[in-house]
């Protein structure tokens, strides 16, 4: 029974860390456009900025990782989720591009540094066959937060401004999280299970390793640069605020179905097969965007998008498990997470270069169905695992 306890608690626990620190990121394109508005900073240094806290977060991400093992997610979680909600209490006070640097960097980046990797590494330590879905149920928290933060802020800005909406979110953010992270624990006994070798050699001397490193680069460039300016691309399609918050309330909306049946596919049909199911509709989504510049289409597109980029979130921390098994889970997703984290720092500078450069994003988005096309066919090449599991 207190076993059952302490479950129930790691996932409610993960459950609202990730519905508030990634509800609060989506934020951000709101933001960009009253920065852009109030400050007249040009969208390539507003991606930069942004850019620079999640490279902050891909390099911490790797010393998170192996904290997390050590120390476990408790703490860990806690002291990050309190920097990060000061971080947004500082944006209220912001009138400087180096203020937002500063406040991405330190505070943001730190913030996010740990919020995947210490959430659904404990959950693969403490499940073992339900990994999947039970990892679907905790990300369920992102796609709410990615529904219901943003519009919520921009109701705030509308009604008193983007520094008031900040600061009183930011409060919000630290008392959520430090609740959350009290919540998290590790089992007693580890999950024993072994990686698809038996003994895990050193994984960044597998080639599997570098085939997943790649693809989280690929789609986290593809990510983070919806997340930065799909709002932004709303408005200049001729959307009002709201109905740009909207659009990230689609991809949340619809993430949660990516969520779920990227879960129970993975519990069935095993990482790789589930991988590419994941992947090949957000493909789509940006050949579809690349070619059109009608709102209706966006709004037809974003569902497949929403799907592949909640699924993904399930997948890859499931993926890594099967092949390295869950021992060093925090620390070989930290390593990952690294790429990624590269892929959402350039991903967002290069398409505001590119809309600054020419005035739209069709060249961004033709760049970016090509980068997962390439994803697609490199998980062709990763191998068939078979694992043994205990609950």
């Amino acid at each position: 029974m207190d076993t059952q306890i302490k479950k129930t608690g790691v996932i409610l626990g993960s459950f609202l860390t990730q519905f508030i620190i990634v509800g609060m990121l989506f934020t951000y394109g709101l933001l960009m456009t009253e920065f852009e508005k109030d400050f007249g900073w040009s969208r390539t240094i507003l991606s930069t900025i942004g850019a620079a806290g999640w490279m902050a977060w891909g390099v911490l991400a790797i010393p998170g990782g192996y904290l997390n093992d050590k120390i476990g997610p408790r703490l860990l979680l806690a002291l990050n989720g309190l920097i990060f909600g000061v971080g947004f209490i500082l944006m209220s006070y912001s009138n400087q591009i180096w203020h937002l640097f500063v406040i991405f960097i330190f505070f943001i980046g730190v913030g996010l540094s740990t919020h995947d990797i210490s959430t659904l590494s404990t959950i693969a330590k403490w499940f073992g066959k339900r990994r999947g879905i039970m990892t679907s149920i905790a990300k369920i928290g992102t796609a709410l937060g990615q529904m219901l933060i943003p519009p919520l802020i921009a109701i705030l800005i509308i009604q008193f401004g983007w520094r008031s909406a900040t600061f009183y979110l930011g409060i919000a953010c630290c008392v959520g999280l430090i609740f959350a992270a009290s919540l998290m624990s590790l089992p007693k006994a580890p999950n024993k299970e072994k990686s698809m070798e038996n003994e895990v050699k050193e994984f960044s001397s597998n080639y599997q390793f570098w085939l997943l490193a790649a693809c989280q680069f690929f789609i986290f460039f593809a990510m983070f640069t919806t997340m930065t300016h799909i709002a932004p691309y709303g408005k200049d399609l001729g959307l009002s605020i709201k109905d740009s918050a909207l659009l990230l309330s689609i991809v949340g909306f619809s993430s949660i179905f990516g969520r779920l049946a990227i879960g129970l596919l993975a519990d069935k049909l095993g990482s790789r097969r589930t991988y590419l199911i994941c992947v090949i509709p957000m493909m789509i989504s940006f050949y579809g965007l690349a070619n059109s510049d009608s709102v209706n289409v966006l709004y037809f597109l974003l569902p497949l998008y929403g799907f592949s980029h909640g699924g993904h979130f399930t997948i890859v921390p499931f993926t890594i498990a099967e092949y390295f098994g869950v021992d060093r889970l925090g620390s070989v997703f930290g390593k990952i997470t690294f790429f990624g984290a590269i892929g959402s720092v350039t991903g967002p500078i290069f398409a505001g270069a590119i809309f600054d450069s020419i005035g739209d994003y069709n060249l961004a988005f033709h760049i970016i169905s090509l980068m997962i096309t390439v994803c697609v066919i490199l998980l062709f090449f990763m191998p068939k695992v078979t694992t043994g599991k205990e609950i």
